[in-house]
């Protein structure tokens, strides 16, 4: 992520995108990121190393934010003096056996790669994370999509799957979405930004909305707690890359 956005473009990106969101909903919101880290990157991790230092020390990194803890030790929050004020809360992203992705998210446990679906998901579960499996191009087809239809079946009923706003608009639905919703599972989305520098005005721009605020004490419980809930509130927004945005980003990351 820094390698590619500063931390105040990236903050900055986020909140604006989230407030257009907001002005058509509420006045009152919540706004918040979920990071997916990948083995061997730790920005959640930096960041609440940041939260110790003093508002000069912040600033060198941070612009005009400034970090501070929560009750929770995977989650932190972003405020500016102007008002505005953003949840980073951590997750990782694993690899499976397999070549799927797997999401831990609202947790700061760590997990290995190269294991079995099954057992990625239920290691997630037992970490008190919420287990999600995103959208990822080419990642849903052939024999990972079978295997994937078959764990919707038979697996469990507190798993997720994700949409990502970088699925161009001639990717059609996945009939993995469906499968999922006629078992009563969620489809969450997100942004997923990638590593690419013109991403950032992506931050935050596909996603969903829940109707409850969150405090400043514990925002990950409480998020983790309304989506098991599966509430009907729940309504995503964003909208999907244009043809020529997808094909252009896939070129730029092949370049790298």
């Amino acid at each position: 992520m820094q390698r590619c956005f500063t931390w105040s473009h990236f903050f900055h990106s986020a909140y604006r995108n989230f407030q257009k969101i907001a002005l058509s909903l509420t006045k009152d919101f919540s706004a918040v990121l979920l990071l997916s880290e990948v083995a061997g990157v730790q920005y959640f991790r930096d960041l609440l190393a940041l939260s110790d230092k003093d508002q000069a020390g912040q600033t060198k990194l941070l612009g005009d934010w400034q970090v501070f803890k929560t009750e929770e030790s995977c989650s932190l929050e972003v405020r500016r003096a102007q008002g505005e004020s953003l949840f980073i809360i951590a997750g990782r992203q694993i690899v499976t056996q397999e070549k799927l992705e797997v999401l831990a998210l609202l947790s700061d446990a760590q997990f290995k790669d190269g294991l079995p679906l099954s057992q990625v998901v239920e290691e997630i579960r037992a970490a008190g994370a919420v287990p999600i499996v995103p959208w990822g191009v080419g990642k849903w087809l052939g024999q990972r999509g079978a295997l994937l239809s078959k764990f919707i079946a038979t697996g469990p009923s507190d798993v997720f799957l994700g949409d990502n706003g970088g699925r161009p608009t001639f990717w059609k639905h996945s009939a993995h979405f469906k499968l999922a919703q006629d078992k009563g599972l969620l489809v969450l989305p997100g942004s997923d930004p990638l590593p690419l520098s013109s991403e950032v005005e992506r931050v935050g721009s596909y996603g969903f909305h829940l109707p409850q605020k969150l405090s400043s004490r514990q925002p990950a419980a409480e998020l983790k707690k309304h989506l098991l809930a599966k509430p009907k509130s729940l309504t995503a927004y964003g909208r999907l890359q244009s043809p020529l945005a997808f094909f252009k980003n896939q070129v730029s990351l092949r370049l790298r």
